[in-house]
């Protein structure tokens, strides 16, 4: 009984270590851009914010993605970061081809939407990126996520997203342009109901008989100025907009 207690707690034993050690870290640096005490430092801020927001954050940097980078990036996330209480957002870094992808789980995407969250984060990274400033272009990112649920958790609606009783700025606008025009409504209803004040008919009307006296009549085209403009395509989109389906959100872009 004993021996077999002992190969059970061994069996228990070997399958902890062998989980543990296919546990991947949060920051994945396969083309060799950061420095080790880089990696710790941003692991080391990764799981605070993990642990205050009770999520899940992944970034990797690799050589070359084959295939798709949408579905690469949402298969990366539903592998290792897809446990999160409150949800997983992953970035993934394609080197070779100077792409990169952000994939949120279906929780996530509540809480940093596809069209302002995603666009927030880019505008936080994307030139650190572009400028080769790697650590910087992480610790950013991480950064923005930290702050989108932040706003999430103080506001209770994403970034971008009206809080229940805020104004909507749009809906003030109009509400000022018809409150401007229901007074000139009525400014002109009142002074057409005065009886001692009436519209002249035609501008002649305004001036005493006899008083102007007209020598030539005569027209004189000075010039016409014309300004020609493509038309737009229409093809610019913020965001994700799907991201491939499955519940996912998320964006990318080339750097």
């Amino acid at each position: 009984m004993k021996k077999f207690l002992s190969l059970i707690a061994l069996i228990l034993l070997i399958s902890f270590s062998v989980a543990s050690a296919a546990k991947i870290e949060s920051v994945t640096d396969n083309a060799g851009l950061l420095k080790p005490t880089e990696i710790e430092l941003l692991n080391q801020r990764i799981h605070n914010i993990e642990q205050a927001h009770k999520i899940k954050i992944g970034v990797a940097f690799v050589k070359n993605v084959r295939g798709d980078m949408v579905t690469a990036s949402n298969d990366f996330l539903d592998k290792n970061f897809a446990n999160g209480m409150n949800g997983g957002i992953v970035l993934l870094v394609d080197m070779k081809n100077h792409k990169y992808e952000m994939s949120t789980d279906r929780r996530m995407v509540e809480r940093i939407t596809d069209y302002d969250g995603i666009a927030f984060l880019k505008d936080k990274f994307q030139s650190d990126l572009s400028a080769g400033n790697y650590y910087s272009a992480v610790n950013n990112f991480v950064d923005g996520v930290d702050e989108l649920l932040t706003y999430y958790e103080t506001k209770g609606v994403a970034y971008g997203q009206r809080a229940p009783g805020e104004i909507d700025p749009i809906a003030a606008a109009v509400a000022v342009v018809t409150a401007i025009i229901l007074g000139v409504f009525i400014r002109s209803a009142l002074i057409g109901s005065m009886s001692n004040i009436r519209h002249a008919m035609t501008a002649i009307d305004y001036l005493q008989k006899n008083t102007v006296k007209l020598n030539e009549a005569r027209d004189t085209f000075l010039f016409m100025n014309v300004q020609r403009r493509p038309k737009s395509s229409g093809g610019g989109r913020r965001g994700g907009g799907g991201h491939g389906g499955g519940g996912h959100g998320g964006g990318g872009g080339s750097f």
